[in-house]
């Protein structure tokens, strides 16, 4: 602990020595930073849920074509219509990565060869229908960065297939919804940070009072904002729902570290003059601010580690990163542009204090902390005048809020998470409407395995239909059983050379949604608009029909897609949110263990963690908050974060417990008026950085909001509540504990 102390100490002697070229560096990795920014993706809906996957990988080559539809409402039948369809169907065509486009036009085209003038004969084709689509798919395997330009594609066409007056063109579809929803991501998350910084000005200027540059803090944040932008980006980390959620949080833990950082420099520089103030104000708050940083970086790795979604993992890796940066930008530039300012302001104004370091008695330290320091040192001290009573009030509160956890509903289908105000969202639900579809009506099966083209294999997939349209929510079954039939008077050969020349008569577009690169598809049709339990219960029919069905030896086929996947991954997600809470505290815990070396040490800035974790779900019962992905690791990220608090009391405890004539008492007191206000503007600039997610356009970013605005709240309530109390309990019972062991080591 010395050692790191002295580390910190020459890192602040050094930023004393050339705060010029240290803020020379931070402004050339401000630089570099840009650089990887500009290299950062947006991955959007279920796919940001789905882990790889080699059974999905192999599908999503062979068959999962994306698709582009535009709905055309009007006169359909009207000739100039079904020119401008037959244009838009012809331009589309050319364009690069589509597969294939189908619409009305083809039928009239193959019908008179031709569009005809006559709505007579157009109608004689496609009759007189209310609506007509275009279908628009795409090659297989392209990533929804390459579909983008294709919807963006379809939208110009329509402008330029020129429709007559009077009818309607919508352009819908998977990638129109991907390229929307990045759209909306990069807006969201740009407009969430600057409400972030808007809010955290506002809370500084009105709370950080009695301090120089009180607004620096925001400028070092969001400097190391900018930085963790050039981290994700050369790390290939893309940009998602969950991610776009991060940047609000890191300005508030950022803040918090600034604002630390800057707080003991400024109580420092009340005793000694500049060239020492900075290295004893970093070697003092530098560590246990470290400490905070890495206890919330391993609560976000909790999360990472828990989990397989892909949006979890890039949100917990960014928060990582994010963490890190801002820490380090609280050196590289708020210390520095403050050593700056008080050279260039208030140059000799500090020499006389170069004696200050006399023995101070605990009134004298309490003496220069203000009307809100006397306050919370007071209340620390009162309440750990009481400890027992203190503690078992909160830990009956805590247990009343485990037990409440078990009843918090769940947010787990993915259309919950996003604005349902999304043109391409309301588009998509519009184009259903009219069709008659529904949400998630076919999930895919893959076939793989030798002779795929076996006629015993073919007989395999009658009987799995018929099995499996028994099972509840299973509508139908569409196979390459169904596609030899339909071309072999309903017959499936006796040999595979048989089988092989009815599928040579089948077009070869058609014969590719069935048999490709070696492998074969079948297709599930379920009820439309399942809830999250029947697609799981739909889930388990679908492999127990797969399993009851026995296919022949050699053959496996899974049931796979985005839905398949990204749902069940979800819900366990939010079922072992424990879990996830659990790995926190442990990591949490072995850290302090191998900083502090001290049982007492290490468990103390947990117990009032422990505490939060079960109020919080009384928070979220009372106001109606859903469990969702992200709100799942809110429990790691709690220890993680609020650690932070609790860490920075202690340490300042003990650091006055050391002092000559303090008792436990006392040290308590002098702790929460020092740097109780401290951590009361840090967290309420925190509160006040969070509270920009309520405010997003995303459901499930905006509960999350909500949620850690309450956490933090109760985090701040824990550290000066319980804290103290947990302190001085623990302290005397170590203090017996040595006392008993020197008493038996003594000579009779």
């Amino acid at each position: 602990m010395a050692k790191l102390r002295g580390a910190f100490s020459s890192v602040g002697d050094r930023v004393q020595e050339r705060p010029v070229a240290t803020i020379a560096l931070a402004v050339l990795l401000i630089f570099v930073s840009v650089g990887g920014a500009a290299q950062i993706t947006s991955v959007t809906g279920n796919e940001a849920f789905v882990a790889d996957n080699p059974t999905y990988d192999a599908y999503s080559e062979s068959f999962d074509h994306g698709s582009v539809a535009v709905l055309v409402r009007g006169d359909v039948t009207e000739p100039s219509t079904v020119r401008a369809i037959d244009r838009l169907d012809r331009r589309m065509s050319e364009t690069q990565n589509v597969y294939a486009v189908t619409s009305p036009a083809d039928q009239v085209r193959a019908e008179y060869g031709r569009i005809p003038n006559s709505e007579r004969k157009i109608e004689s084709v496609l009759g007189s229908p209310d609506y007509a689509i275009v279908s628009i798919t795409t090659d297989t395997g392209l990533s929804q960065q390459e579909e983008r330009p294709i919807y963006d594609r379809a939208v110009d066409v329509k402008q330029w297939a020129d429709f007559p007056a009077g009818v309607s063109v919508t352009v819908t579809g998977s990638a129109a919804f991907s390229a929307q929803m990045s759209a909306v991501i990069q807006q969201s998350t740009s407009q969430l940070l600057g409400l972030a910084v808007g809010l955290m000005v506002v809370a500084l200027f009105f709370l950080f009072r009695g301090v120089r540059l009180r607004l620096l803090p925001i400028v070092a944040v969001f400097v190391g904002v900018i930085y963790t932008f050039g981290a994700i980006g050369y790390a290939g980390i893309p940009n998602s729902t969950l991610t776009s959620a991060v940047f609000p949080i890191l300005i508030g833990l950022g803040i918090d570290y600034s604002v630390q950082f800057h707080e003991r420099y400024e109580e420092e520089l009340e005793r000694h003059p500049p060239r020492d103030a900075l290295p004893i104000a970093l070697g003092g708050i530098g560590p246990p601010v470290l400490i905070a940083m890495l206890a919330a970086a391993l609560g976000f790795a909790a999360t990472w580690v828990s989990t397989t979604s892909p949006a979890t993992i890039w949100f917990a890796q960014t928060s990582i990163l994010g963490v890190m940066l801002t820490y380090a930008a609280g050196i590289l530039v708020l210390l520095s542009v403050l050593t700056v300012y008080v050279r260039w302001r208030y140059d000799g104004e500090f020499e006389a204090a170069d004696d200050a370091d006399e023995p101070e008695s605990a009134e004298d330290r309490l003496a220069s902390v203000g009307t809100v320091g006397r306050l919370l040192g007071r209340s620390s001290r009162t309440l750990a005048g009481h400890p027992k009573t203190v503690l078992v009030l909160a830990l009956v509160l805590a247990g009343a809020g485990f037990q409440v956890g078990s009843s918090l509903d769940t947010m787990t289908d993915t259309n919950e998470f996003i604005p349902q105000d999304l043109p391409a969202y309301v588009d998509l639900q519009q184009f259903q409407s009219v069709t008659g579809g529904g949400s998630s009506t076919s999930y895919p099966v893959l076939v793989t395995g030798t002779d795929l083209r076996d006629p015993e294999v073919l007989r395999w997939m009658v009987q799995f239909e018929d099995v499996a349209t028994d099972a509840p929510l299973i509508q139908g079954v569409d196979s390459p059983a169904t596609l030899v039939k339909q071309h072999n008077d309903g017959e499936i050969p006796e040999t595979e050379a048989g089988v092989n020349r009815v599928l040579a008569d089948v077009p070869e577009k058609t014969r590719e949604q069935y048999y490709n690169d070696g492998r074969a598809h079948v297709t599930i049709s379920t009820a439309q608009d399942m809830s999250t339990g029947q697609v799981i219960t739909f889930l388990g029919n679908a492999e127990s029909a797969i399993e009851h069905s026995n296919p022949p030896p050699g053959v496996t086929a899974e049931v796979t897609g985005t839905a398949a996947i990204s749902t069940p991954s979800i819900v366990s997600q939010i079922n072992s949110r424990n879990v996830t809470t659990a790995l926190g505290v442990l990591f949490v815990l072995l850290l302090l263990l191998a900083y502090y070396r001290d049982p007492v040490k290490a468990v103390a800035p947990l117990v009032p963690m422990a505490f939060v974790l079960g109020w919080q779900n009384i928070y979220m019962y009372e106001l109606g908050i859903k469990v969702s992905p992200l709100g799942a690791s809110l429990g790691a990220m709690t220890v993680g974060i609020g650690a932070e608090y609790t860490i920075i009391v202690m340490e300042r405890y003990y650091e006055e417990k050391a002092r000559e004539s303090v008792n436990k008492l006392d040290a308590v007191q002098i702790a929460a008026a020092r740097v109780g206000k401290a951590i009361s503007v840090s967290g309420m600039t925190t509160v006040f950085g969070f509270s920009a997610l309520i405010l997003s356009p995303f459901p499930i970013l905006s509960s999350f909001g909500y949620l850690t605005v309450g956490v933090i709240f109760l985090t701040l309530l824990a550290s000066l509540a319980t804290l103290p109390p947990t302190l001085v309990l623990l302290d005397g019972v170590a203090e017996r504990v040595h006392d008993y062991r020197a008493s038996r080591s003594r000579p009779a």
